[in-house]
């Protein structure tokens, strides 16, 4: 008897499915009659996201395990865009519930039309209303994350309190309120970020989603604002590697100690920008060129010394050239001759060159530092 249960409810599943555009639109007819928000949506897109509701229900095959990442995020996302079209969590759940019901009485009168006996369709039903329970659940929690995030978008205060907190003009006890208050740990670290180059008129739901707050799989949280400009806020977990902009962060930090972190945000975010560089990072990764992008005093004496002279030289840009190349190569006139194009002889020409123009020698390595220095300087966009 149950192979028999187990062989109808296949058939039932592989019926629906290949019908499901048009259990789509008998679902969203039933919702659009009986819930007026509805009514507002254009009918076409509506189908098209009931019908991706429904398939991991109707592919659930008895399975009630948790839902796959990809379904959960795309199930939160439909979730999420109820909310921002402004349909009430109580019409939301209505509409589901009207959604299976249509779904369960389609699939009797499919059974009965192929002469499946109404108790061989009582595992499909079964499936469905168990998968219905972890998909609708995954929906209204993204409907609730986003009235969170439209509730916090509306209160103007929370810029305040993201300046307030990085700045460290905030009293350690109000921090922890108003910490409370945005559903955030007072006791945890957060990493300070600041940007910019995120897009033009860059919203704050925008800014929010290219931080990486919301992501259904990330688990990072903290807040945000567009400051006299430019992005700035604090995360519980770095920002994203591959952010379409330039982010500069600082490391993890209480939230009375933010400002160490935003400190040293701000420093990563002058320096990557400095050097043209897109995405995320921070001190540690930008390493000495931090320090060359914000000592300007002692570049400029650097430059003078060691650059200044090669102008006597008629072919300048080649020296230049070389001695970038001949660093980035580790000093080995060989691989240098090979990136430039040259001969190996024409490299330690140049080298010897810069050495007479300079009065100095590449074979001291506090030379070679310095030089390094005034070739980044020289690089760099400030």
């Amino acid at each position: 008897m149950q192979v028999s249960r187990r062989a109808a409810a296949d058939e039932v599943v592989s019926l629906l499915l290949s019908d499901r555009v048009a259990l789509a639109q008998r679902v969203r007819t039933a919702v659009q009659a009986e819930i007026p928000v509805y009514r507002e949506m254009a009918s076409e897109t509506l189908d098209l996201e009931i019908a991706r509701e429904l398939e991991p229900v109707l592919r659930c095959d008895g399975d009630t395990r948790a839902l796959t990442v990809d379904e959960q995020a795309t199930l939160s996302a439909l979730g999420e865009a109820r909310a921002r079209q402004g349909v009430p969590v109580g019409d939301l759940l209505r509409a589901w519930r009207l959604g299976i019901e249509t779904v369960v009485a389609h699939a009797r009168c499919v059974s009965k039309g192929r002469g499946i006996a109404e108790g061989q369709v009582l595992e499909f039903v079964q499936s469905v209303l168990a998968r219905s329970d972890l998909v609708i659940t995954t929906i209204t929690d993204g409907h609730r994350r986003a009235d969170r995030l439209e509730a916090r978008r509306e209160d103007d205060g929370h810029a305040d309190f993201v300046r307030g907190a990085l700045l460290g003009t905030i009293s350690r006890a109000e921090l922890r309120i108003q910490a409370e208050i945005y559903g955030l740990d007072p006791a945890a670290d957060y990493v300070a970020v600041r940007a910019r180059r995120l897009g033009e008129n860059l919203t704050q739901r925008e800014l929010e989603r290219t931080l990486g707050l919301g992501e259904l799989t990330s688990g990072r949280c903290g807040l945000c604002a567009l400051v006299n400009g430019n992005a700035a806020g604090f995360l519980s977990q770095l920002p994203p590697k591959d952010i379409e902009g330039i982010v500069g962060y600082g490391p993890p930090r209480p939230l009375d100690h933010l400002a160490e972190s935003y400190r040293s945000a701000a420093r990563a975010l002058v320096t990557a920008e400095a050097c043209g560089l897109q995405g995320a990072y921070d001190i540690a990764a930008l390493g000495l060129r931090s320090t060359v992008a914000l000592d300007l005093e002692v570049g400029e004496l650097l430059r003078r010394r060691y650059l200044d002279p090669l102008s006597l030289a008629s072919s300048a840009g080649e020296l230049i050239a070389t001695l970038r190349a001949y660093l980035a190569c580790g000093l080995h006139v060989e691989r240098t001759a090979t990136r430039l194009f040259v001969h190996q002889n024409t490299v330690r020409y140049r080298i010897a060159r810069f050495e007479e123009l300079t009065g100095t020698s590449l074979g001291d390595t506090e030379v070679l530092l310095e030089v390094w220095w005034a070739l980044e300087l020289s690089a760099m966009h400030l």
